[in-house]
């Protein structure tokens, strides 16, 4: 029996075994890795970024890589949103692993301040800006250059307020209807030549449409400047 014991008691003055987790590389380290490389790539992306990785898989276990992690391109490169980026060790036990990162664009763009109903014309106090993640959005948006630009136009739909504008939810307003008289306007450097006409299509800012001189009877198109005023070329 005393024998026994001061055999126990040996072993355990023995140092405890070094966990065998030790031997596998850190999933923090691999991580970081292709961290410091999205962010390096992402500087030239526009807006604030922010870049993140996903969790590695738990059960994964690669050997721990005796040289410093290098990290790499995807085939298909790193753009905005969700993407990979390779990390590898090239040491005496070498393997290599695409890491999951998430790189978001954050910019101003122009949303609702309030609800807006079908074809209401938009005005200043309908308009803001707040910071979104752009590689998320999967339209076109404006920005606080467009604000002036979108005063006036039309909601195709009933629009709640947060909603990001895009050019699929606006139309332009209507300045022009068929039918309708309007005013022929012909610049010749500084001269003007103003005529009646009569329009023969509807017409927003910047369309050109058919009118007729009534003067002469003679169709002609022209650009839609103003209300009710289409602009020809000489």
């Amino acid at each position: 029996m005393r024998k026994t014991l001061l055999t126990f008691l040996a072993l355990a003055a023995l140092p405890a075994p070094v966990p065998a987790a030790q031997n596998y590389e850190s999933h923090q380290a691999i991580r970081d890795a292709a961290l410091a490389h999205a962010r390096k790539l992402a500087a030239q992306f526009p807006g604030k970024i922010k870049v993140s990785t996903s969790p590695l898989d738990r059960r994964l276990r690669l050997p721990a890589c005796d040289r410093p992690l290098q990290a790499y391109n995807s085939p298909n490169g790193l753009r905005p949103g969700r993407g990979v980026v390779g990390v590898r060790c090239e040491g005496s036990h070498p393997w290599k692993l695409y890491v999951g990162v998430q790189i978001a664009t954050l910019q101003p763009v122009v949303v609702l301040a309030r609800p807006v109903a079908r074809n209401q014309l938009l005005q200043a106090a309908d308009l803001k800006t707040e910071w979104r993640d752009t590689s998320r959005l999967h339209r076109a948006y404006y920005t606080r250059d467009d604000l002036p630009a979108l005063r006036g136009m039309k909601a195709r739909r009933a629009l709640p307020a947060g909603q990001v504008l895009n050019p699929t939810l606006l139309g332009l307003r209507q300045l022009v209807w068929r039918g309708a008289r309007v005013e022929i306007l012909a610049r010749h450097g500084a001269l003007q030549v103003r005529m009646a006409g009569k329009a023969l299509q509807n017409g927003s800012r910047g369309q050109r449409i058919r009118v007729r001189n009534l003067s002469s009877g003679r169709e002609i198109s022209g650009e839609v400047i103003a209300s009710g005023v289409i602009q020809v070329s000489p």
